[in-house]
């Protein structure tokens, strides 16, 4: 069956404080414990140029890499952070959440990064990626879950955007359909696309290079490169090279 957070938070023979470590902290090591409380309980709600001077000096211990300019708002939920990456000139906007629980989990963001208010990029034992120069807006949610989510380079992602790989199952009435295996296939984000407001991508899904997917759109299938798709479910309408 399919092991669930909820599994993990109840399983047997371990205690409160060390699901807790294993969730949040990403380890069981007392001194690392400690300075991802210090850190995150007193520097994180430090508002203004002082709290993002402060948590750029000091994240840097929590963090596996915190690139040259990189700022980090106020409020920001971090779990086991020494597994997420973050390159030159990331700006992390207030409330926006890291999540890298599991072991294989990784967070890996590269230069010239925006993520703005809210959003969040959450994974459960698989990996997120983000290229150079990508933009996600307001509310977002990237959730890997058993398959990766790779974002390619110079990417708008427009606000409310939900990408989540894996979907549950639902064939199995003896098993209840939180705990199926279902799909975790991944999704793959090419290069210069532009995913208008309010988009769903699906699992198993493929963007190619210099797509436009119109606002509101559900991709369920894989568009082909320099398309413009639109609707529920996405369908290809255009051709930029045709255009």
């Amino acid at each position: 069956m399919h092991k669930t957070l909820v599994d993990e938070l109840t399983k047997d023979g371990v205690s409160v404080s060390g699901k807790y470590q294993d969730i949040y902290v990403g380890t069981r090591s007392i001194s690392t414990l400690i300075k991802y409380e210090l850190l995150t309980s007193f520097i994180s709600p430090i508002p203004g140029a002082i709290g993002f001077f402060l948590r750029t000096l000091f994240y840097k211990k929590l963090f596996a890499k915190i690139g040259d300019g990189t700022v980090i708002g106020p409020y920001i939920t971090l779990r086991c952070p020494s597994r997420i990456s973050l390159g030159n000139k990331v700006f992390l906007d207030d409330n926006v959440t890291l999540d890298a629980k599991g072991e294989e989990s990784r967070i890996i963001v590269g230069d010239s990064i925006l993520i703005a208010k809210n959003s969040s990029l959450s994974c459960a034992s698989s990996q997120i990626h983000l290229g150079d120069s990508v933009s996600v807006g307001t509310n977002c949610y990237i959730r890997a879950s058993g398959g990766p989510v790779n974002l390619g380079s110079y990417i708008t992602i427009g606000g409310h955007t939900v990408i989540i790989s894996g979907n549950p199952d639902y064939k199995r009435l003896d098993i209840p359909m939180m705990k199926q295996q279902g799909s975790s296939n991944g999704i793959t984000i090419g290069d210069d696309v532009w995913l208008g407001v309010g988009v769903r991508v699906i699992d198993g899904v493929t963007i190619g290079d210099g797509c436009v997917v119109g606002a509101g759109a559900v991709v369920t299938d894989s568009i082909p490169e320099y398309s413009i798709a639109a609707g529920v479910p996405a369908r290809v309408i255009k051709n930029r090279k045709s255009l």
